[in-house]
């Protein structure tokens, strides 16, 4: 018996949104961008601890002198080894080494973020092919239903007993309702379609048919949501480290401007003024600046201040961000569901007032065009339910992400 290929088996195991999410998130091409950041960011780190270790040096020289040079008459060359231990630089070290770290910080959060990112995507495109499949089965049966009234106003025709208007009105909604069916079609296969870039492989309808997703659980109070979506947020805390990573520049451009003592250790072989010496042992204790040129190092330290303040500023632009969204979000989640459950109050009715228009036209004490209207009603109102729904999983699953974590979330925890 033939084996299905491993990425069927794949889209086949994909079949709940929580999947569609966890898949994207391992394999999409940037979570693995920002784990390369990561990798780096960590090598950084251990690179700054280092600087704090003496720095080994050689230094090779060969000279090619005139043979009456009176500095030149010992050995040809000349070897060096160096050691040379940084006793202070006016905390230019540890500022390096915090720098780091928050820098380490940042692209773990930046990590972060891409990986919310990514999880609202999918959520996205998975809203819209929900509503676009709710809205095809809405409109395929309407469009059964209207089929049935264009059948029974033809065979009134037939009787003699229904105008020939009646069957023209019932073929215009007939064709407008089929539209409607390959529009929502047209929607579905498009956010297939972004689902399937956001994996990287091909996502079938009927994967995601069997088990839709329905809303998670919106808490009353925002009050409480906001304060966890701030604690939780990767952007706010990108931001955070940024400060750091600012502050700590300004600390390196303040060492910047004090003096650098070192404690240098030297064995050199060979000696250009006499030939066939002994090695020698030195012991150095140095200082030594770094100004730069003119008074740049002043105006180094005033635009790494400038920075540290537009990184300050900048905390504060995420954490608006982060309170408009989740406001946002909450407010839609809420008011989806309680227009959701009067619609479908409202859709009862429509049913019923559909079949009561049927029946009273049998009876002629209703018209035709009220028997179509009743018809479009109803499936006006199951369309906006198919919208409704969708909304309310969207947002309330957005609402999950930014106040209980992706993680949480595409694990099951309610």
């Amino acid at each position: 018996m033939a084996c299905a290929p491993w990425w069927g088996l794949a889209q086949a195991q994909a079949q709940t949104l929580e999947a569609l999410i966890q898949d994207t998130l391992a394999t999409h091409p940037a979570t693995q961008s920002q784990r390369a950041q990561v990798a780096s960011a960590t090598a950084g780190v251990d690179s700054a601890r280092w600087q704090f270790y003496p720095t080994p040096s050689v230094a090779l020289e060969n000279a090619n002198t005139r043979s009456s040079d009176p500095l030149y008459q010992g050995d040809k060359r000349v070897t060096t080894l160096r050691l040379q231990q940084p006793l202070y630089t006016g905390g230019r070290l540890s500022a390096g080494a915090d720098k780091a770290q928050a820098s380490l910080d940042q692209s773990q959060a930046a990590l972060d973020e891409t990986r919310l990112q990514l999880g609202l995507r999918v959520v996205q495109a998975y809203g819209d092919w929900l509503a676009a499949h709710l809205k095809t089965q809405a409109n395929q049966k309407s469009e059964l239903t209207h089929a049935r009234l264009r059948d029974q106003v033809q065979r009134r025709i037939d009787e003699g007993v229904s105008a020939d208007s009646d069957l023209v009105l019932a073929l215009a909604r007939l064709d407008a309702i089929r539209a409607d069916v390959t529009a929502a079609r047209a929607q579905g296969d498009m956010a297939l379609a972004r689902l399937g870039q956001l994996l990287g492989r091909p996502v079938a309808q009927a994967s995601l048919v069997p088990t839709l997703a329905i809303p998670r659980p919106v808490q009353a109070q925002a009050a409480a949501l906001l304060a966890q979506a701030l604690q939780l947020s990767a952007a706010v805390q990108k931001a955070q480290s940024l400060v750091r990573v600012q502050e700590a520049t300004v600390a390196e451009r303040q060492a910047d401007l004090s003096p650098e003592v070192y404690l240098r250790a030297e064995r050199q072989y060979g000696n250009f003024n006499f030939a066939n010496g002994a090695p020698e042992n030195r012991l150095f204790v140095g200082v030594s600046s770094r100004f730069g040129a003119g008074l740049s190092g002043f105006s180094n330290v005033a635009a790494a201040r400038g920075q540290l303040e537009a990184a300050v500023a900048e905390v504060q632009v995420q954490m608006r961000v982060i309170n408009e969204q989740v406001l946002a979000d909450h407010a839609l989640a809420l008011s989806s569901e309680q227009r959701l459950a009067s619609v479908r109050a409202s859709l009862r009715s429509a049913q019923s007032v559909s079949e009561s228009y049927d029946r009273q036209f049998l009876a002629g004490r209703k018209t035709w065009l009220d028997v179509m209207n009743a018809a479009r009603e109803l499936a006006q109102t199951e369309t906006l339910i198919a919208d409704l729904l969708s909304t309310q999983v969207v947002a309330s699953w957005r609402l999950s992400f930014y106040t209980r974590g992706i993680e949480a979330v595409t694990q099951g925890t309610p």
